[in-house]
Parts: C-alpha cells; structure tokens; sequence
C-alpha cells in the first residue's frame, strides 16, 4: 500500500493485478464501427485517432485495427481519391484546370494574363474543391432506414385541395411530377442547393464557400439532417460564381441523364437526380445569376424594378406604376444581348451556367431566402431605425423594453435564451427569428406608437402564415396583401431612404410560396447549421478544405460502413446511443410518452378527483405526481417544476384549439395497465394585436385573461402543439409556433 495514501483508498481492488482476458464477441467491422463513432461524436483530431488506434492494439497486444489513421481511413473508402482541386488565377480569376491537368501538362502560367501558376502548394487559396455527388446520393439510399421513407412525398397525408404543405405542392414541382415529368418517376429525386461563405478563423480574412444540397423527397427533419456536400471554395475572397459552378454544372447534367445506381432490396435501381430550387442570399443570387448586385441598377432577379437613386444610393421605392415579373426566356435574350453588346442589359451581365442545368429555372429556381431578407434584412434593419433614430417619432429607449425581455422564459425549442436589444448587432438569425414572430410585439406594446405597431403586425403576421406547416391559397394570398401593404407603408413610415433591397424582396416573399412550397421547406437555416458543422472539422490551418472535405466525406461513409457488414443490434444500439443524449434510466415509458423520474404518490385532492369524474375516468386511489416528460421528442413540464429559471415547457395547446397550462403529468393504474394523463389548466385568451384599417388581428400572439379556469384531465394524444406565454408588465401572452420542423 502506497505510504502517501492516508486514506487507504488506492489499489483497494485486489484484482487489480489481474491479466486482461478478451471475453467480448466483437468483429473486426464491428471494432472499426465503434471507433468511427466515437471519433465522430467527439470529432477527434488525426493525431488522437493515431493514438486511439496504438492504444487499442497495445491493449490486444496485437494488431487487431488498423495501426494508423492512414490505414483506417482507407478501409472506410470515403471517395476521397476523387476529389478533384480545381486551380485559378489569383490575378483574373480565371479557370486554369485540374490540379492533375496542370501537373501533366506543366503549366506554369495564366492562360488569360499570364499571371505565374503556383502548384506546389495548396495553402495559398487559389484553388477549388469539386466533391463527387453520386457516390454521397447513393450511400444515402442504400441506407436502410432512408429507404423507408423514399416514398414521403406519395404516403404523406394527401394535402387538401389548395392547401400548401410541403415543397411538392408548389406550382414548379407539380410540373415536374406531371405524368411524363422527371419526377413522375417514384425513383426520381430532387434537390435543393445553396452556396454561402463562413470565416474559417476569428484573425483571418479566409472563407469557406461550400455547394451543399439535400434531396427533397425525404420527410422534412430527415431531408434536413443529411445534407451532400458538392464543392468548396476556400480563400480570402468570394468566389468567381461562374468559374467555381462549372464542374457543379458539369455533375448536375450527369445527375440528371444518366442518373445514379443504387440497390434496393438486392435489385439495382437508376435514379435521376435534378436540381430545381436554390436558396442563397442577396449576395450569391446576382453572382449566380450573372446579373447586377442589388445595389446596382436593375439589380432584382425576380422582376424589372429598375431601383431609383436616393441620395447616392439605389433603393427600390414604391411608385404608381408596377414592374413586370422576369421569366426564364426574357433573362436568357438578355443574357444572349449583354453578350453580343458587351454590356449588362437590364441588368443582366451575359450567360450564367446554371442556364446549363437541366430542369433549372434560371428565375423562378431561385428563392427570397426569408432567413436573409426578412431576418437578418428587414427585422434587423426596422430595428435598428426604431433604436437609433433619436429624433423621429418612432425612436424608442432600450431600458423599458430589456426589463420586458429579460423576463422571458422560452423553452426549449429556442436553443439561445433572449440576448438584451443592446447587443442586437451580434444577434444570430434565429434570435432575429424569435424576436419578429414572438417577442417584439409583446415587448413593444405601450412603448412604439401605434401606428408603427400596427404596422409592424402586418410584418409579423404575414411571416408566420409563410411559415405554418400548412397554408390555404386564402392564407398566401393574405399575407401577399398584408406584404405589400407593409412595403407601401415602410415609406410613408420611415422614407425612401429606408426602401432596401430586402424591404423590397418581400413583394416577391408570398409568390415563392405559391412556387415552391411554405417558407421552412426552403430555407438557407439548414445550410448555415451545415456550414457550422463544416467549420468544426477544421483542426489546424494546413490545406483547411482538404481537412474539411476528407473529413466530411469519411464521417458518411461510415453510416454505409455498417450496412455492408455484419454488424449486431448490440453494437448498433451502443452506437445510436453513443451518438445521442444519454438514456434516462429512471422514467416510465408509455406509447409515444416517457416521464423522467420515478414520481411521488398522492391522494387525490376533490379539483383532481373532479377531473376525472368530468373526463368520465374511473377515479384511482392514489396517483404518481411527475414534473417532466418527453412526449413526441418534445420536453414538456409541469407548473410546479422550478429547477429551470430562465425556461417554462409546461404551456400547450390542445386539438380542440384551446391553450392552457400543465399543472401536473400523472401516472395511475387503469383497466388496460399503466397510464399517463395531464392535470390541464385552460386559459381564456383572446387575439390582441389589432393590424391596420381593421383587417383582423396577428393571429398567434394573444392575451390571456383568466387562467383560473377548473382542472381538467387531459389525454396525452390531445395535445396538438406545444406554445408558450410571455409576461410583460401586467400582462401575459400566449404564442403558438408555426411549424414543428424549425429549431434554433
């Protein structure tokens, strides 16, 4: 016994001298599995997955994994070899060819300005990574549990006629899927694609710029978690768009003609794959398109606004007079006209390779991303008028409305607690979210005059009809009025020089609707999620998008690893759980609910024993009290649950549409076994934000009046979704979501 262990508590286990004795089943595939896992979960770097591997075999005393990161990486074969670095002028831009090419041939210059072609190193940025789509499309449906879902969009629940719940009810993919259509083909599929940058580091002014895309006919979280990664750009400047879209162009024409070969059930299927929607910012879309930025004259993709000059500043006013939508075959003669005069034509600035792209629609493929326009654009830019113009009517101070937000109490569903107003510049585009459709009305009333709150609701309304799981033409064609009223009034409000790009883009925000489905279903929120996850692969500055682009390929191969391999539910199982949060090991589960401790016994009080005469249950003796539950994948609480300060999951509404309160999840023995129900508290609540010229009220935001309403017991199958309420000064409110798929 160790002299300086007082306490005697070291080496105290006798067998610790004892030989280590592999009594395990485990396969070599097996093996390999669970260190993929663990390095993916805990995104290792190369160095620690080196010494990861040596330790496991000089626990085995023998080589029983590979011995090198370089030797696993090879057994999960994850396409990386064909991956192809594209080179270009640091000076004109210009493409110069494959990295390959360039060795062959050795060429030294520029072809267009002669500029001196540096290969030796790939460190300097002048270069672009093209990734290879097909293999990535099939490694996703050979995935056994995508394939239970590759028929979504035909077992979905048939939409009501001129209802709008999901991108295959838009006006471009009904096209498609016409008989005779591409997608009329149940093994077809479609995508949605986007490029936007994100600093690689803090102290550098280099960027990644990668095409990502996820195919459209998977259910709406599946589709958004597994999203294909086509190409990065990496450098200190945006991408050249015509240059760096050539080989993306290149794929998509072989995606769309010969298709990609997969197995389904041991038969070979050949699916075509055609890219129909793109969802990028303001920046991207003109770069895209080969037209003029935004702040240049005609600088809109989608119509004809010609932008007006005020004070040395394009803005695109509203006037008497509107502006023609453009369409495909206008903007392609302007294409062919800028090309043969040598300059922009209605600003248009010559030929665009994504006109290259079968089934593309070189205008209406593209959407008003709400996420920039309206997020980050105009609820951004309306604020910081309404806090920083001192000396207009509307100005209003921070100090009453950071009381109202502080006392915020959102759950879960938002991942960021409310940041104070005085730190909005840093705020992300899902806080920007959460203020324009839940907080800012509530936070403003009694602050913001109300003509000015009043029309703000037009904004706040109309976007959450956008963004409703399902929307009526009625609804679309609402929101449209309510839009264009608002872009009207945003300049009598605040004046031409507030008339943006972005104010503008929300004439066109109910039409992308109409196109290609709500606004959740093409959004750029599931892009820039992905970026971040891109820039976690990043451990060292040496060849950054090699790293990202050998990791990120590596990380899906092992998912069709464990499908070609003999591979037991028991592992399978450590894995899942590995990957997820940690299992709670006291709780009860029953059908789609588990509660997540153990309960405390009570006897019934006479409110709960008339609950349950009311709800006609046969009253039990005694009940088990829980304060938390995981019902649908959502965490709900009761009201007497405390450990959470700044959360509250307990308010809900119900499928007869009224909204309420938890006030405690019961468990007790009923004919057929265990059952958990709901002590439910309803609140009488009514629409309080009135909208202009008496045309209604914001239909998701109300007041509650009374929540003193008698205890019901409630069925867990009737809640419908959940919500939550807001105190503000004397009040409090109660918010609906718009959909389930958005999450921070």
């Amino acid at each position: 016994m160790p002299t300086d262990d007082p306490l005697h508590k070291i080496g105290t286990d006798t067998g610790m001298d004892t030989v280590l004795k592999s009594t395990g089943s485990i396969t070599k595939a097996e093996a390999l599995l669970l260190i993929m896992t663990h390095a993916a979960v805990h995104n290792i770097t190369g160095c620690q997955l080196d010494d990861l591997l040596r330790l496991i075999n000089f626990l085995f005393g023998n080589d029983v994994v590979p011995g090198s990161k370089h030797l696993f990486n090879k057994v999960f074969k994850n396409n990386s070899e064909i991956v192809e670095f594209h080179l270009y002028c640091r000076a004109c831009k210009c493409h110069i060819g494959t990295q390959k090419l360039v060795t062959d041939q050795n060429i030294t210059q520029c072809p267009s300005c002669n500029e001196t072609v540096e290969i030796t190193s790939l460190n300097n940025g002048s270069f672009f990574i093209n990734v290879p789509v097909a293999p990535q499309v099939q490694n996703l449906l050979e995935n056994p549990e995508i394939q239970k879902h590759l028929s979504y969009r035909f077992d979905r629940p048939q939409s009501v006629e001129n209802v709008i719940s999901d991108i295959f009810d838009g006006v471009m993919y009904e096209k498609l899927s016409q008989p005779g259509g591409i997608l009329s083909n149940p093994d077809n599929f479609s995508y949605t694609f986007n490029s936007d940058g994100s600093p690689v580091y803090k102290s550098s002014k280099f960027s990644i710029w990668p095409i990502q895309l996820h195919l459209n006919e998977l259910p709406p979280k599946m589709r958004f978690k597994h999203v294909i990664l086509a190409g990065l750009w990496f450098g200190t400047h945006e991408p050249s768009m015509q240059v760096y879209l050539k080989p993306f162009t290149e794929q998509a024409k072989s995606l769309s003609s010969k298709g990609v070969l997969w197995r389904k059930n041991g038969v070979q299927v050949n699916s075509k794959i055609v890219g129909i929607c793109c969802c990028v910012d303001s920046k991207a879309r003109p770069a895209m398109q080969n037209t003029t930025q935004f702040n240049g004259y005609y600088g809109c993709g989608f119509c004809l606004h010609p932008g007006v000059l005020v004070e040395r500043q394009v803005k695109y006013t509203v006037s008497a007079s509107g502006h023609d939508d453009r369409d495909s075959k206008s903007m392609i003669r302007d294409m062919e006209a800028a090309l043969v005069e040598g300059r922009p034509v209605r600003g248009v600035k010559g030929p665009s390779q994504l006109i290259n792209m079968p089934y593309f629609d070189i205008v209406c493929g593209f959407v008003p991303d709400y996420m920039h326009a309206v997020l980050l654009g105009v609820t951004r830019q309306i604020t910081e008028l309404l806090l920083q113009s001192s000396e207009q009517p509307y100005y209003i101070t921070m100090r009453v409305i950071e009381n109202r937000i502080r006392n915020i109490q959102p759950p879960h569903l938002f991942t960021r607690l409310p940041r104070p107003l005085e730190e909005f510049r840093y705020w992300k585009a899902s806080e920007w979210r959460a203020w324009l459709l839940f907080y800012c009305l509530p936070c403003l009333e009694g602050v913001l005059d109300s003509q000015y709150l009043k029309h703000l609701s037009l904004l706040v309304s109309a976007v959450f009809l956008l963004l409703q799981e399902s929307i009526t033409y009625e609804e679309v064609n609402k929101a449209d009025v309510m839009l264009l009223e608002f872009v009207v009034k945003f300049q009598l409000l605040y004046g031409e020089t507030a008339m943006t790009f972005n104010v503008h883009l929300l004439t066109h925000l109910a039409k992308s609707v109409k196109l290609w489905g709500p606004l959740w279903a093409h959004s750029a929120f599931v892009f820039e999620s992905a970026n971040g996850r891109l820039l976690k692969l990043v451990h060292g500055t040496k060849c950054v998008a090699g790293q990202i682009v050998n990791k990120f390929l590596l990380h899906k191969a092992f998912t069709c690893f464990a499908t070609k391999h003999l591979i037991s539910d028991r592992v399978l199982n450590f894995c899942r759980e590995f990957s997820e949060y940690p299992r709670v090991q006291k709780c009860l589960r029953w059908q789609e609910t588990t509660v997540l401790d153990s309960g405390t016994t009570k006897h019934l009080r006479d409110e709960e024993i008339n609950a349950f005469i009311s709800a006609e249950r046969q009253v039990p003796e005694t009940v088990l009290i829980h304060k938390r539950m995981v019902h649908k994948g959502l965490i709900y609480t009761s009201k007497a649950y405390s450990r959470a300060k700044r959360r509250r999951e307990s308010c809900v509404q119900l499928s007869n549409g009224c909204h309420g309160e938890i006030q405690n999840i019961v468990s007790f023995t009923a004919e057929e076994g265990t059952e958990i129900a709901l002590f439910f508290q309803r609140f009488d609540s009514q629409p309080i934000f009135a909208l202009p010229q008496n045309s209604g009220f914001v239909p998701h935001i109300k007041l509650v009046r009374d929540s003193q309403s008698p205890l019901q017991l409630v069925a867990l199958n009737s809640i419908r979704q959940k919500c939550f309420n807001i105190f503000s000064s004397d009040n409090i409110f109660i918010c609906d979501f718009p959909n389930t798929y958005e999450r921070d």
